[in-house]
């Protein structure tokens, strides 16, 4: 029996698609032959990286869409009427949805927090993934079979938190107990989330910018058992797996190069 390539015109949306680890992702699934729909705050931005995309991959499919998951007053409207317009209102409902969306928040230390800051760290990370699943659970936007994904983004910092993560570890956490609550309550659809270590995009440049780069390879050297960043085409690679692998759910896969084991 020939082995099946399982992202072959899978349908297949990604939120936080213009940037970073996203974006990695929906490269991924186009060059396995997707049709694939990004989304990101800015409609430049998301015009641009369709066109990079299809630059890229100059027969695949690839479309944008704007929609700012920050601000929560309308969010579920507004995120439907996303998900209405990608699916022709549930004539073509999508086969896998990926959130990586996340905003540049700083990070309170826990003698800084606030009710406002420590909450609004679970509005794009967290909200918006509880909101997607609410919709999902209708029926109407996604098929209803182990076919069919819904893959979260967390972090290694969740299980091992550097100083000064209490809430941002508590943020993570919150995404890996809603993953598998959602994959028992929108069962046979699969949930499953990935924790990434230091991956190289372009908002972790702006820490190695900070911190200078002699400081960089210091950091490198004790952070990783691999004592280097991990690269986006390496942890979109767990995102496709929890695509093509219909018997994974509820489970929490890192792409951290030992980060945990140091």
């Amino acid at each position: 029996m020939a082995h099946p390539n399982r992202l072959q015109n899978a349908r297949v949306l990604v939120f936080g698609g213009t940037s970073g680890i996203g974006f990695g992702v929906a490269s991924m699934a186009l060059s396995n032959g997707a049709i694939v729909t990004i989304s990101g705050s800015m409609q430049p931005k998301v015009d641009a990286k369709v066109q990079e995309l299809q630059s890229l991959y100059p027969s695949a499919s690839v479309y944008g869409i704007p929609l700012d998951l920050s601000d929560i007053a309308t969010l579920e409207a507004r995120l439907e009427d996303l998900l209405k317009r990608v699916t022709d209102d549930g004539e073509n409902r999508l086969d896998h949805i990926v959130h990586c969306a996340g905003d540049a928040l700083k990070l309170p230390k826990i003698h800084e927090v606030t009710p406002e800051n420590a909450l609004q760290g679970f509005h794009v990370r967290w909200l918006a993934a509880v909101l997607i699943g609410k919709l999902l659970a209708t029926g109407k936007y996604m098929h209803a079979s182990p076919s069919s994904s819904f893959t979260l983004t967390g972090g290694t910092n969740t299980a091992k938190p550097m100083a000064g993560w209490t809430v941002g570890a508590s943020w993570g956490g919150a995404s890996e107990g809603l993953t598998r609550g959602l994959a028992v309550d929108l069962k046979p659809i699969r949930v499953n989330l990935v924790a990434p270590g230091a991956i190289d995009t372009p908002l972790f440049q702006k820490f190695v910018d900070n911190v200078g780069r002699e400081k960089e390879q210091e950091i490198k050297d004790s952070y990783t058992l691999l004592k280097t960043w991990g690269d986006v085409r390496d942890t979109a690679e767990a995102y496709g797996w929890f695509m093509r692998d219909h018997y994974v759910t509820g489970t929490i896969a890192s792409s951290d190069g030992g980060r945990l084991l140091v």
